[in-house]
């Protein structure tokens, strides 16, 4: 049930979401009311949630089609520019609506049951739900269900949408569900979700391929006609975190290989190679020594923090390591780190945002600092003013335009919301390297925005009062949204949070 409550003038061609202002069409919050051809149309502000849509050209490629604009192009952008420029007056509209529920009538705040429940064992119930959502869906030969509509309900990942026999799959993010289920192994000891890991890890397994470097055992993933350094790094930390915590020695083998693929990604000047294999380049074929326009082609923000973690975690928890192999993961890694801290910003400036996004990297020097002769200052240094800049664009109680923006990150004060689990996990990295170092107002102060952040990402969760615009709520409930309006929900998605909660809730104390 929605009722209209306000209604006031406006201009279609200044409408937006990223300035704050009377033109603002808050997705969830807003509406628009307009004529056309003589009939009205009513744009609900919970039709943001029931339609799954957040941007000003998604909503008004959406009215173009219920007005029937639409048949007179393909084209979004004209589609758009003519709805902007009906000859009729627009206004924008604020309701009242809320959703039965079992005996209940529940009012909807951005078309959303409120208030939300949090506190630790919330966390704790919401970590265990997603690592069971992602243990559920995973199919017969060990693969996760990777992406899901939960409005039309496809498995067609957005990005590659002419991907659907089968749909896209990513071995990267397949590799964090595993460390998921390990994760919430870890907390519970419930064996269902080592068995689930161990299943996962057969089918990383499965797509393995093998070279030698310098004269040794090496191998690594090759996936959609790609070996990419981030498919062996994060495939390198579930294989570890399932070594340590079953001490299974059948991946030990494997697990040498693999470091000794990411050491051959290590050139001498650190700056680690995004490829091995790229259907783009080199026909095809092994990628081993790329000149440096290559190397800027190949070149990865994230990859080589996915890579260094899992070197680090290999000489945290790997016993008997062969001498020469820990002096060549030592030294490679202390050249990585360096191009890293050192050369990356001058090398890649145009790549940094005002929003740090390495949270992989800080992660990795959470580990590196615990290890002789990497406990350096510019390192640390990294990882803390990464958290900072976090903290300084992430929406804070005093300059919250909505209740449900506290915690949740920006790129420019004023634009939509952005809750980010995978931030968080390096915010996270950030408070326990604090703790590690023993500076101990540093962590209270990360802790203080870690449980902001937290909160924020549980107005993604698909719980069973929210999904009343799903087609299958069974299949969704659980899982985590991208977004507060959009019903897309990832593989990455749960999986980033739930790791994230899985290391907060130790550690954090009800208010």
């Amino acid at each position: 049930f929605e009722v209209v409550t306000s209604e006031y003038p406006c201009d279609p061609r200044k409408i937006t979401v990223i300035e704050l202002g009377p033109d603002r069409l808050e997705p969830g919050l807003h509406g628009l009311k307009f004529r056309y051809e003589g009939k009205p149309y009513y744009y609900m502000p919970t039709d943001a949630v029931t339609c799954g849509l957040m941007t000003i050209n998604q909503v008004f490629s959406h009215l173009a089609r219920r007005t029937g604009i639409a048949k007179k192009t393909r084209r979004i952008s004209e589609r758009v520019a003519m709805m902007r420029s009906l000859p009729t007056d627009y206004a924008i509209i604020t309701s009242f609506a809320c959703v039965s529920f079992a005996e209940q009538a529940l009012p909807l705040y951005r078309g959303y049951p409120v208030p939300i429940r949090f506190d630790r064992e919330r966390l704790r119930e919401s970590l265990l739900a997603g690592s069971t959502w992602i243990l559920d869906n995973m199919k017969p030969n060990g693969q996760f269900l990777y992406f899901y509509d939960a409005l039309t309900g496809s498995e067609i990942d957005f990005q590659h949408p002419k991907m659907t026999d089968p749909p896209y799959y990513n071995i990267l993010r397949h590799s964090g569900g595993t460390i998921t289920l390990l994760r919430a192994f870890e907390l519970t000891g419930e064996t269902k979700y080592l068995a689930g890991a161990e299943k996962s890890i057969e089918f990383f397994l499965s797509v393995f391929r093998e070279h030698a470097y310098q004269g040794e055992y090496a191998c690594y993933p090759f996936f959609n006609k790609k070996s990419k350094l981030g498919g062996a790094g994060i495939g390198l930390v579930a294989l570890l975190h399932y070594f340590r915590l079953s001490g299974d020695q059948r991946h030990r083998g494997y697990i040498d290989g693999l470091v000794r693929h990411i050491l051959s990604r290590i050139s001498e000047s650190g700056e680690m190679i995004g490829y091995f294999i790229h259907p783009q380049f080199h026909n095809g074929g092994e990628i081993t020594a790329p000149d440096e326009q290559t190397m800027k082609e190949l070149f990865s923000f994230y990859y080589p923090g996915e890579a260094l973690l899992g070197l680090a975690l290999y000489l945290h928890h790997v016993p008997d390591i062969d001498p020469g192999l820990r002096a060549a993961v030592l030294a490679g890694s202390k050249r990585a780190l360096d191009f890293l801290i050192h050369d990356r910003p001058r090398k890649y400036h145009y790549l940094f945002e005002s929003l740090p996004a390495d949270g992989w990297l800080m992660q990795a020097i959470e580990e590196w600092v615990k290890i002789e002769g990497f406990s350096e200052q510019a390192y640390i240094d990294f990882v803390f003013n990464d958290a900072q800049a976090m903290i300084d664009h992430m929406y804070q109680e005093h300059d919250s335009p909505y209740f449900d923006y506290v915690g949740s990150f920006y790129y420019r004060y004023g634009e939509h919301a952005y809750p980010d689990g995978a931030r968080c996990e390096g915010l996270m990295a950030a408070y326990y390297l604090a703790r590690h170092l023993g500076y101990d107002a540093r962590a209270a102060h990360l802790l203080k925005y870690l449980r902001k952040a937290a909160k924020n990402l549980m107005y993604t969760c698909n719980t069973p009062e929210s999904v009343y615009a799903h087609c299958d709520p069974a299949t969704s409930i659980n899982s985590f949204r991208f977004k507060m309006t959009r019903q897309w929900v990832r593989v990455d998605s749960v999986q980033h949070t739930a790791c994230y909660y899985a290391r907060l809730y130790p550690v954090m104390e009800d208010a």
